[in-house]
């Protein structure tokens, strides 16, 4: 690779959207963690083990199709990127078609909400991948961008409501309560 054309990569990394993007994600995929390691609510449940991975991969698969993107920026056509997307889109909905069957989820219509939600996102990341340049109005990998960028708002919605959710009160006068 010529001195120039390492040039025009480093430039084209510095403007791309997937940077901040992919950063991004892993930023909040650690803080998610951090929150679940302090014990906010009942996070760490077994019950609700599903729903805490569930929401990671929101931040998760995003960064990492991001990460992929920014890395394979000289790659020809697009592949590598192409690919890293359409299987980040895979993984994501297999899991949210998954998480959608599981019994026992959300009870709230906006937690229902969000679970519907998520097929259609996944399957526009995946659809994003066949976008030929000048098909539409914008490119294939502001296409993409569009896609991850609602899969991680969704991951943010299903944050707060984690964080709006009220904790169960524990029974008084039993065991846990302290009184004898």
């Amino acid at each position: 690779m010529t001195r120039k054309d390492e040039t025009e990569r480093t430039r084209w990394i510095r403007r791309s959207p997937s940077t901040s993007r992919w950063a991004g994600s892993f930023t909040l995929l650690g803080i998610w963690f951090a929150v679940l390691q302090m014990g906010h609510g009942d996070w760490m449940d077994r019950r609700r083990h599903r729903s805490t991975l569930h929401i990671a991969l929101h931040f998760f698969l995003p960064g990492l199709a991001g990460l992929v993107a920014v890395l394979a920026a000289g790659a020809a056509d697009g592949l590598v990127w192409r690919f890293a997307f359409l299987l980040a889109g895979m993984v994501g909905l297999v899991e949210a078609v998954g998480f959608l069957l599981t019994p026992g989820g959300p009870v709230a219509r906006s937690g229902r909400t969000l679970r519907v939600l998520d097929v259609p996102a996944y399957l526009a990341v995946m659809a994003g991948t066949l976008a030929r340049p000048g098909e539409f109005a914008l490119s294939p990998l502001q296409l993409e961008g569009l896609a991850t960028g609602t899969v991680f708002t969704l991951g943010l919605c299903y944050v707060w409501l984690a964080f709006a959710e009220r904790q169960q009160r524990q029974p008084t006068g039993g065991p846990s309560s302290g009184t004898r």
